[in-house]
Order: C-alpha cells, then structure tokens, then sequence
C-alpha cells in the first residue's frame, strides 16, 4: 500500500512480534496478522530482522515499517525502524555478530521459527534471542542511525524499559514509547516524540495499542520512508489524544 488510497486516517501499529521471537506465539503469522484492523505495523522481532521479508511479500494490502527490537547490554529494549528491508537485515546482521551463541530448549524457552513467502515455517534460528547483546545503548542507538533508522526506547515505563531500568531516559534520540498515558503526558511536557503500541505477542493484542496518522500527512505517498519521516516530526495522534 504505497499510494495514498483516499481514507482521512490511518491507524499503525508498530511493535509487534512474529513467531520468530521466542516469546510470541506461534500464530504471529502473516495470514493473521495482516487481517488486523491497523493500516501500518512493524515487525519488531528480538535482535533478529529475518521473518520481515514474508510479511512484506504476503501483506500487500498494508504499510510494513521493516524493524527489530534490539536487547541492550544494559537490558534495555531499543527499536529501530526503517526505510527498506536491506537497511534492517544489515542491522540485523549486525546484532547477531554482537550476540554470544546460547543454544536452548525450544519447549521451555520458545520455538524461534522462520517463514519463507509461502508462509510455511523453513527453520529456526538456534541462538536464543531473548538474551542482551553485547552492543551497548549508545551503540545501538549509533548503529540504527548508520543505517538511516529511527531509534525508538521501547516501553520504556516497564520492564526493560529505559526508565524502569535505569530511572531515566539516556540521551540519542527523544522518541520513546511508553504503555502509560500518565508517562505521555510528562515525557511531552521534556519535549519528547511518544509512541503508543502493542507490543504484540499474540494476535488479540495487534492494535490494542496504537498511533493515528491524518491523510495529509503523506502528500499522496504512503510507504516505510514517509511513515518514519512523520514520526520523527510527531506528526500523528496518540490513543490518549
């Protein structure tokens, strides 16, 4: 869904897991996930970008934003989007080779599973992703920009959030996403970008959270790039607003 279509808004949800994470369940499927009632999503899988790829060939009727949600070494959950899907799989390659190898039990700890554009589970990935990685915020942060994205502190008012974690918001980009409507208020009065999404683990949470963008505010285009630029102006409404 690349042109403009002529609807007054546009409801985006941008942080939801695919069955590649080892957290989600294992219907975050493409044939799901795409039947939401939310116009633009991101797959944001843990430290990995590698199930993106059938979600943009199987999802024509909607605007996927490419993304990861990248685990800190000081256990704090950043998430990167992006404009095309060679951007966050070089990201994505990145935080692998910045990952300890962890082999698991998938019974215990989660299938990591890989679709390929017929929707069929192809593989999994063998290092467990739920881990940190060795990449620390400030070089999470650096490395989402090297490749043109937009850095995001992700729910940061709960666990692994940066402000759980750590009782602050460090600095590297003003876009947080938070799950509470009191946080909204006072991160707005600082000056910062908030986000509001899912998180979605399994299918009835896609949109339980979410963000509104007007028509006007793609000129006629809508796609990853024009999505992401509109975020980083604040150009969209919140579930609160």
């Amino acid at each position: 869904m690349t042109e403009n279509i002529g609807k007054k808004s546009y409801k985006a949800d941008l942080h939801i897991h695919s069955c590649l994470s080892p957290c989600a369940d294992l219907t975050m499927v493409p044939s799901v996930i795409c039947t939401k009632d939310v116009d633009i999503l991101s797959i944001t899988d843990h430290n990995t970008a590698e199930n993106i790829a059938a979600f943009l060939y199987l999802c024509k009727n909607k605007v996927i934003v490419p993304g990861i949600e990248i685990h800190t070494l000081e256990d704090v959950h950043i998430l990167g989007y992006f404009s095309t899907l060679d951007d966050a799989m070089e990201v994505s390659k990145v935080v692998g080779e910045n990952t300890e190898p962890f082999p698991y039990d998938p019974e215990r700890f989660g299938y990591q599973l890989l679709l390929n554009q017929a929707e069929e589970f192809v593989g999994t990935l063998d290092n467990y992703l739920g881990f940190p990685t060795n990449l620390s915020i400030d070089q999470t942060v650096d490395l989402i920009k090297k490749y043109g994205g937009l850095a995001v502190f992700a729910h940061a008012d709960r666990k692994f959030g940066a402000i759980d974690q750590l009782g602050i918001l460090p600095k590297g980009t003003n876009i947080v996403e938070v799950r509470k409507k009191e946080t909204c208020q006072e991160l707005r009065k600082s000056g910062y970008i908030v986000l509001a999404s899912s998180d979605a683990h399994v299918p009835d949470e896609i949109g339980s959270r979410k963000i509104f963008f007007q028509n006007e505010a793609f000129c006629g285009k809508i796609d990853s790039k024009s999505v992401i630029e509109n975020i980083a102006l604040g150009r969209f409404r919140t579930i609160w607003d």
